[in-house]
This record gives structure tokens, sequence and C-alpha cells, in this order.
């Protein structure tokens, strides 16, 4: 499939295909997701003989090509998709039919960090330190990201409620948080968004972000985005390590924790153990249930 297609395109084609699995007797159940790192994880976890992934480049594209999929009364088509911000602000889009999300964990790099598969990475790449030093150090590594990044989460939510177009990917977490004191930077990241702009100034977002503190608890992982946390572990793990054992960080570890290399050892690491105890799976097995004739998961999972 091309990045440019349609969701009309994006139909026609799976439609197109389904034909031809039923006439080679092949598997029919087409699974769109949002992009090629999530056609490489679910590759994990697909009925080879019953299931085809389908990246459709966007999450705003699986919506509207599943709503002419569901219009056209297609069967055996459905799309997984990080929820992201829609878990907060209960948006409609979540009621699609064939819609498939974990309801707790906003997106897959969320859903890996509530697993323990970051105590594992840690444990197997600093294996001669204690483990059970490196469990309470993971745990304080993991505290300090979460609300970081749930510091971050609140321009993030407000850019989605409002939709000024602020530019957050932009900014480099590590330009705005100072790794020896843990510290957010929320007036840098207020006049980085706003800056060249003449509808909002950095105090009016700081404003604004701050009522939103009073709706919106920080707890939790949905006001978090996965990609920041894993950012955030990336920028501070090296300092926190340092105050924690009294030591450098060992040379080849960095190599593995750099914000690409963790995203991908994340992945990686991943188990069908901790899958099996998220909403997401409880989701698709439902999905299964109610379309009895097709299968997204192993068998074995």
């Amino acid at each position: 499939m091309q990045p440019e297609m349609t969701p009309h395109e994006i139909a026609n084609e799976i439609y197109a295909r389904q034909i031809h699995c039923r006439i080679y007797g092949e598997g029919e159940t087409f699974v769109m997701v949002e992009g090629k790192t999530d056609e490489v994880l679910w590759e994990e976890y697909r009925s080879r003989d019953d299931c085809t992934l389908y990246p459709a480049y966007g999450k705003d594209r699986i919506i509207d090509a599943l709503q002419v999929a569901n219009r056209r009364d297609m069967r055996g088509v459905a799309g997984i998709v990080d929820a992201d911000y829609w878990l907060i602000t209960e948006a409609d889009e979540l009621g699609t039919e064939n819609l498939l999300y974990d309801d707790c964990c906003p997106d897959m790099e969320s859903i890996l960090l509530s697993s323990p598969v970051l105590d594992k990475l840690l444990r197997n790449n600093l294996f001669s330190f204690e483990i059970d030093d490196i469990r309470l150090f993971v745990a304080k590594l993991k505290e300090n990201a979460y609300r970081l990044a749930a510091e971050f989460g609140y321009f993030r939510l407000l850019n989605e409620i409002r939709c000024y177009g602020l530019t957050c990917n932009a900014i480099p977490l590590a330009d705005v948080i100072e790794v020896n004191s843990l510290e957010f930077d929320a007036r840098q990241v207020a006049a980085r968004l706003t800056g060249g702009r003449t509808d909002i100034t950095g105090d009016d977002l700081l404003q604004q972000v701050d009522q939103l503190r009073q709706r919106y608890s920080p707890d939790g992982p949905q006001l978090c985005r996965g990609k920041d946390i894993v950012a955030i572990i990336a920028h501070i793990l090296p300092t926190l390590f340092e105050a924690q054992f009294e030591a450098d960080l060992p040379p080849d570890s960095l190599l593995a924790f750099n914000e690409k290399a963790l995203g991908i050892n994340l992945r990686s690491a991943y188990d069908s153990r901790y899958f099996k105890m998220t909403s997401l799976f409880g989701c698709i097995r439902n999905w299964e249930s109610d379309n009895p004739c097709y299968k997204i998961l192993a068998e074995d999972i």
C-alpha cells in the first residue's frame, strides 16, 4: 500500500485482496495498523494463516477507511490504533465499529512500559549489578519519566483540545528537562511553542495548561505519550544511574539506552505473556468472538 492512498482506495484494495484470498483459500482477515513499526510488532502475534496486516499510515486514515468498509458491510476488516488523548477527551471516533485499542494505555510504547520489559532490559544489560538494586532503580527511573512526560503531556492535551497546531514534536525533551534536578521547564516550552505567533502568547499557554491541571490529574499513564516517556528515560538514565550507583553507566550500555535503540529494544524484549494482560488483548479476543469466521491472533498467544 502507498501512503498517499485515500480511505476509499484503501477499502477498495482490501476488498480486492479479500476476494483473492477467498479464491485461493487464504486467510481473509485484514487488520489495518498505523505504520511500519506497528506492522513489525504485530507480526509477532498475528495468525499467519488467517490474518494480513495492512499499514494505513495514520490513525485518522484507519478511522476513515473503516467507516467506508463498515458502510459497505465488509466482513473481517479491523483497525488497531493508539487511542492517545481520545481516552481523555472520550472522542466519538472510539465508537467506530471494528476499531481496536487499549482503553488503559494511550499508545503502544505505553503498553510496553506498563509491563516488566524495561526491568528485563536493564537487568540483562547491567548484569554485573544486584538484581534488587536494578529493580529499585527502574522504579525510580519510571516514576520520574512518567512525571516529566505528564508535564509535557498537558501541552499536548491542550493542543488536542484547542486544535492550536502547536509543533510539540519539534521540541527535543532533552532541551527542556534538567537532568540533575529532574525539573521540567514549562516556561521555555510555552515560549518555544508560541514563538512567532500572534494569536496566543506563552503566558496564555501556561495559564491554560494550569487550568487543565485542575481538571486532569497527572497520575496514571493516559496523560503521557509513550514516545515522550522513552525519550525522557534515555535522557535521564545516565545521570540517574550515576547518582544511584556512584558509577558511570557502562559505555556499551549507552548504545542500548539511547532513544532510538531503547524503543527498538523495548519492542524486541516484549513478550506475549505481557500482552495477554492488556485490555487490547481482551478487545481483540472479543472482536474474534463477535466475528467467529475471522482470526487475528495466533492460537498460541
